[in-house]
């Protein structure tokens, strides 16, 4: 899975350049909040994924073809299973009445948040099955357990909550003084003499809680296919500097390209079986692996546009 290859310190300032000309781009986009059009994310959503397809290049010409072919296995699959992030982040936004010109704001402290919390993730995970490779076992049960609900989310049985009935923002709103408003993108404010946070930062507290939710998934998927820190980590950070133009892109595409949830589900099952026969001395070629990921996003794509999706009825419990 990895070990074969060694990532010398000069990769990881490569890695911490490009977030910081991601942060400085960000920043200046983000001068006046507005609205993103669909033609703007798709120019954003292009440039990034052929940014993180050629970062694999360098690795196969000066690493080797293990390391790039996992880089690239790892980087198309957060790719897809970002997919999910993303239908959640609109029912969040939906469900607190979040001002589109301020949708860009909150995605980017989604991102900052989940590059964080990958590394710590990564890191954990990486250490944990080193120690006790039978542990991926259980991040195998776990991502069983996530393509069950990706295959429910596919045929329409999956149970939507609405957001604000949830526990989750129960306590949280019991525990944090909220003005029930927007101001502006200021996160606090004062009301009547008293200290107050605005609803935009119960949507960023909210993104944040499930940008922890999805790397419970997410990383395991990723140490299934590379245990190297760097090559886990990159792909997830290229992955994720898309996702907010991506976002955009996915909330008009989502009816068209409705197999790839059904990939998702696959790719999830592929991933975790793994996982499980890992322990028992059964390893699987990086380039078969690569080809498996790609061939069922690619045919998931194709599928899409053959075939007209098949009626499906949402369940809710509100």
């Amino acid at each position: 899975m990895s070990g074969d290859y060694t990532i010398s310190v000069g990769w990881w300032y490569s890695l911490v350049i490009i977030i910081a000309l991601y942060a400085l781009t960000e920043a200046w986009h983000i001068r006046r909040d507005h609205v993103v059009r669909l033609k703007e994310a798709v120019t954003w959503t292009v440039i990034y994924v052929a940014l993180g397809i050629l970062y694999a290049l360098p690795l196969f010409l000066r690493v080797g073809s293990q390391a790039g072919s996992e880089y690239l296995a790892a980087f198309f699959t957060e790719k897809a299973l970002s997919l999910d992030n993303l239908f959640v982040f609109g029912l969040i936004f939906a469900a607190f009445k979040l001002p589109k010109e301020l949708e860009r704001r909150v995605l980017n402290y989604g991102v900052a948040g989940a590059i964080v919390f990958r590394l710590i993730f990564i890191i954990g995970g990486i250490a944990i099955l080193q120690k006790f490779e039978w542990v991926s076992i259980i991040f195998g049960i776990i991502l069983l357990r996530a393509a069950w609900h990706a295959y429910k989310d596919a045929v329409g049985k999956s149970e939507e909550k609405e957001i604000k009935h949830t526990r989750t923002w129960k306590i949280l709103s019991a525990v944090m003084p909220f003005s029930h408003h927007y101001s502006g993108h200021r996160l606090t404010e004062r009301i009547n003499g008293k200290f107050a946070f605005t609803m935009l930062m119960a949507v960023i507290v909210m993104i944040e809680l499930t940008d922890v939710l999805f790397a419970i998934d997410s990383v395991p998927a990723v140490l299934a296919i590379s245990t190297n820190r760097f090559i886990a980590y990159s792909s997830n950070i290229f992955a994720l500097l898309g996702l907010r133009a991506l976002y955009f892109v996915y909330s008009e595409v989502a009816d068209r390209f409705w197999a790839l949830k059904w990939g998702i589900s696959v790719i999830l099952v592929w991933i975790s079986v793994k996982l499980i026969l890992m322990p028992f001395g059964v390893h699987i070629s990086h380039w078969f692996n690569l080809g498996i990921i790609l061939g069922i996003i690619g045919f998931s794509i194709i599928l899409s546009n053959i075939y007209t999706p098949p009626r499906i009825e949402k369940t809710s419990d509100r």
